[in-house]
């Protein structure tokens, strides 16, 4: 283990130039006082090994002979190293094994990640000397993986074995075995009689599935489907024929169908008009196993939009469920598609959530690099950052449109000599990424907005060959209703961002109601509905140490990846006493702004733990893609502390300059991530602060409490001749992890409305 102050690129080309050595893994650790690299250097020969600890002498030594390294890079390369120690025995446990501790039995399984010599030969050295040492201490290798770069391992162990494998320096890693989600042993259990599912309600929620059609008669949606249309694809027939539709519907009938499995209780929520587009491919020698396809006469924008407007004119719709793209149209920048562009003009107009697929990359490249299972896994991370192969696609560019990417459920394949290829909760392989609409750098849409579980890929070696993906492990599926079998199973796996995207067109189904019933009184807005699912999406701890961000600092790589996070239903359905929202529609005219005045509880203050307010803004401006800047309104959010109404009217007022957000003194402005600037080219902005403790707000004149300042302003793109006043909705959640907070009812008496309450309070120029 090499560790350094600060990080040069520089460095590891010594290692790898100089040395011979090979960096096998690197990190950067960011806390709020420093930040510090660290590497992991392989050396191949003791030879090497011992080469670079003769330069290290010469550097202690201020020698001024040239070695394998001239003096002045030796003195840089080492000047930038603080410390050069071996691994300890616990930097070789996997998470779970430092989570959990060791199991109570005597006898069990691990997962030992080798290091790879880098030749064949070497690596049956080492997994020969591995297995002599399990012989030694009681245990087994009872299987093993190896690829050119990965050389891993299965074993039967005990307490004795492992405490011994910690300590040999070709062991990288030994770890308990991934966990197989309950759900999963449900799909081969036995079959028992299907529970009929009870008749909806007519106040119950609805959402529009544009798809292969949906199959009413399925044991677990009858009664659920309450219109179903065939738009001229020809199979003649509006049911289901191929399977997708089914599939995408179940997840939006039950929302989480893994749950239900385990669980064992099925309890539909969410009523069904199945609007089909698509239809087997007559060209495919195997139409029921590959994906299916518009009718060849019709352009998908143009029966997309037939559908949409039919079941909204005929069902009153504001959710549409299109698990569907184009994944030859890849976004790397530039112009937006015409596709999205429909879908961002029907949601303006119509006032609707259009949830799409990210789009699925079938064939991602496997990384030749990776010394470890936790080295290749963050290598497929990398790969999907900066492989502009990997963007989303046509049409989930849809600024106004919600996009969702997929995260894996389950990391424990059923697959022999296989591993999955990232963790539980982490970035599928095959889910595409953002950035969204592009204009420069500078100016990119946070896309996809959420990300929910959509499966896995394994990567398996056959015969000591190339790796491969093993697209369809049944372990690592997401769990879905499909078209009964000849055994009388409805029930399966499936993978792809089609099955992340109806988790969140069942949670916007559930915010639509909650705000009509709960809340407003009538039909909430699209942009309502958008806010309050972006106030109550979380990136969970384990995610964010994945994805390099454990300080919550939100960079721009994370939000390409997963967006705001996963979407918390319990959340979106009512308030609780420790974790409430509040909920604002208004419109502001264009370069104007309003000023929200939020009480904040005493109880949020004063109880011990961590706690965080999150605030999103959604709005739909007009579009057109004939302008290069595309939205023709642009909006921001900012909290403010310490200051009075009047005090931010000063500042205003002071500013001069048509257009431009208010400068604010910064001491003011609380520090929510992400920052303000990169998100306003986004229609759906989520930022968030957590404290691990009570934060210091000041206490204005004669408050008895501090009072935040959530200040809303939009900003004038290009002239369209519509109406210059801008409509949006914006949600405020304030929560604490203490059940015994009462958040709630202090809101409610300060606010003096509903815990989710429209708060309106003033509009300045």
């Amino acid at each position: 283990m090499v560790e350094f102050s600060s990080w040069d690129p520089n460095i590891r080309d010594v290692f790898e130039e100089r040395f011979g050595a090979i960096v096998v893994d690197d990190r950067l650790d960011r806390t709020d006082e420093h930040e510090k690299a660290r590497i992991i250097v392989q050396f191949p020969t003791r030879d090497t090994l011992e080469l670079f600890k003769h330069e290290l002498r010469h550097y202690q030594r201020d020698d001024t002979v040239r070695d394998a390294l001239p003096v002045g890079l030796r003195r840089k390369f080492f000047d930038a190293i603080e410390t050069v120690r071996g691994l300890e025995p616990e930097e070789r446990k996997g998470n779970r094994l430092r989570a959990e501790g060791w199991p109570q039995q005597e006898q069990f399984y691990v997962d030992v990640d080798l290091w790879h010599p880098g030749t064949a030969d070497g690596a049956r050295e080492i997994l020969e000397k591995l297995r002599s040492v399990c012989r030694q201490y009681g245990g087994q290798v009872t299987d093993d993986t190896r690829t050119t770069t990965l050389l891993l391992a299965r074993v039967s162990a005990n307490r004795s074995l492992c405490e011994v494998l910690l300590q040999l320096d070709f062991v990288a890693r030994v770890d308990l075995p991934p966990k197989l989600p309950a759900a999963y042993t449900s799909l081969f259990e036995p079959i028992e009689p299907l529970p009929v599912p009870h008749e909806p309600r007519e106040d119950d929620p609805i959402v529009a599935v544009i798809d292969s059609g949906v199959l009413p008669g399925h044991p677990l949606l009858q009664g659920w489907v309450v219109d179903e249309r065939d738009f001229n694809t020809g199979e003649g027939t509006p049911v289901d024929q191929h399977g997708h539709g089914t599939q995408v519907a179940g997840l939006v009938v039950y929302g989480d169908v893994a749950s239900c499995l385990q669980e064992r209780r099925w309890h539909p929520k969410v009523r069904i008009c199945s609007g089909k587009v698509l239809r087997r491919d007559p060209n495919s020698p195997n139409p029921n196993l590959d994906p299916p396809v518009f009718p060849e006469d019709r352009r998908p924008e143009a029966v997309v939009e037939e559908a949409i407007r039919y079941f909204h004119d005929e069902w009153g719709c504001r959710i549409f469920n299109l698990s569907l793209g184009n994944a030859f149209d890849v976004y790397r920048g530039g112009r937006q598609f015409p596709w999205a562009e429909k879908l961002d003009q029907l949601a303006k107009e119509l006032d609707i959530v259009i949830v799409i697929a990210a789009g699925n990359r079938g064939e991602p490249p496997i990384p030749n690099v990776g010394y470890t299972r936790d080295a290749f896994q963050e290598a497929v991370r990398e790969q999907m950052l900066d492989d502009t192969e990997q963007r989303i696609c046509n049409p989930a560019t849809a600024a106004i449109g919600v996009t969702v990417g997929a995260i894996a459920r389950s990391a424990s394949p059923r697959t022999r000599d296989a591993f999955a290829a990232v963790p539980e909760k982490s970035p599928a392989p095959f889910s595409r990424v953002g950035p969204g609409y592009q204009i420069k750098d500078t100016q990119r849409a946070v896309k996809p907005e959420f990300v929910s579980y959509g499966g896995n890929y394994a990567v398996q070696t056959l015969a000591r060959g190339q790796p491969r993906w093993v697209r369809n492990d049944l372990h690592l599926g997401e769990p879905i209703l499909r078209l009964p079998t000849d055994d009388g199973r409805v029930v399966g796996v499936a993978t792809g961002t089609s099955f992340s995207c109806p988790h969140i067109s069942h949670s916007a189904a559930i915010a639509e109601r909650t705000l009509r019933d709960d809340v407003f009184g009538v039909d909430p807005s699209a942009n309502a509905i958008r806010a309050l699912l972006g106030a109550c999406a979380e990136i969970p701890d384990s995610m964010a140490e994945w994805l390099q961000d454990p300080q919550n600092r939100e960079p721009w790589e994370k939000l390409w990846l997963v967006g705001y996070g996963i979407c918390l239903e319990h959340r979106i359905g009512f308030s609780t006493d420790n974790d409430t929202c509040l909920i604002a529609e208004d419109e502001v005219a264009e370069d104007r702004w309003h000023v929200y005045a939020l009480p904040v509880p005493h109880s949020f203050l004063s109880s011990r733990g961590k706690r965080g307010i999150t605030v999103a803004l959604a709005y739909d401006p007009p579009v057109r893609a004939s302008r290069r800047e595309y939205l023709s309104r642009t909006m921001w959010v900012e909290v403010l502390k310490g200051m009075t109404i009047e005090e931010i009217e000063e500042c205003r007022g002071r500013h001069v300059g048509e257009g431009d957000a208010p400068k604010l003194p910064q001491r003011a402005v609380l520090d929510l991530r992400p920052t303000k600037e990169p998100l306003q080219w986004s229609t759906l902005q989520v930022r968030r602060r957590i404290w691990s403790r009570s934060p210091r707000l000041p206490i204005i004149g004669e408050q008895d409490a501090p009072v935040l300042h959530v200040v809303v302003g939009c900003q004038r793109r290009f002239s369209t001749g519509e109406d210059s006043r801008q409509r949006y909705a914006l949600a405020i959640r304030f929560w604490h992890e203490s059940e015994r907070v009462r958040i709630y009812q202090e809101l409610r008496e300060r606010v003096r409305t509903r815990a989710i309450a429209r708060v309106r309070i003033h509009e300045s120029t």
